[in-house]
């Protein structure tokens, strides 16, 4: 090991002792006790509403439209169990993203036969369409694969209910026959 000469080493201890290192100096505080409060997580995400089973077969109309509302809505809002939520696309007030997605406000044309709102929900939808004199070239995505027949008849009954659209109820058994159809 090479020595340091004899001012180095002068230097070196002067250094030392000027910063505190050396001899008797006042010890450098204590660091806070009280320790920073830390940032508070996000919230978790709510988990979606569940919609209780029902027995399908023992509803009155009443109650089947009541069920498709609500598990309609879940779905739309959601996706439900498999789907994509149709809200990312055609928003909260049904809208629709301009120059994307269409609306789905007012738009019997599309939605007032539910064979043929069935078919746009299972098989999807792409290429050039005009709704309300806009032109429109999004991809729908089919749900087919993704949703059964009560899911896709109940997000239909809560879009064709919803926002001022009243075009009635959307049952499973149309569901099944437009796919039926399809294959």
């Amino acid at each position: 090991m090479r020595a340091l000469s004899l001012s180095a080493s002068l230097s070196v201890c002067a250094s030392l002792f000027l910063m505190g290192c050396g001899g008797e100096s006042t010890p450098a505080p204590a660091p806070d006790a009280t320790p920073e409060a830390a940032p508070e997580a996000p919230p978790a995400p709510e988990a979606a509403p569940e919609v209780p089973e029902v027995d399908w077969a023992t509803l009155d109309d009443a109650g089947k439209k009541k069920h498709l509302m609500a598990l309609g809505k879940v779905i739309y809002e959601t996706g439900g169990k498999g789907g994509l939520a149709c809200v990312t696309c055609h928003q909260a007030d049904g809208k629709g993203t301009p120059g994307a997605f269409p609306p789905l406000v007012g738009q019997k044309e599309h939605m007032g036969d539910c064979a043929k709102h069935a078919g746009i929900v299972l098989n999807g939808l792409t290429g050039e369409i005009v709704v309300d004199g806009v032109k429109y070239n999004g991809v729908m995505v089919p749900m087919k694969d993704l949703l059964d027949d009560l899911s896709i008849a109940a997000v239909m009954t809560f879009e064709r209910n919803s926002w001022g659209n009243d075009y009635g109820d959307c049952m499973p058994e149309t569901v099944a026959e437009v796919r039926k159809l399809a294959e």
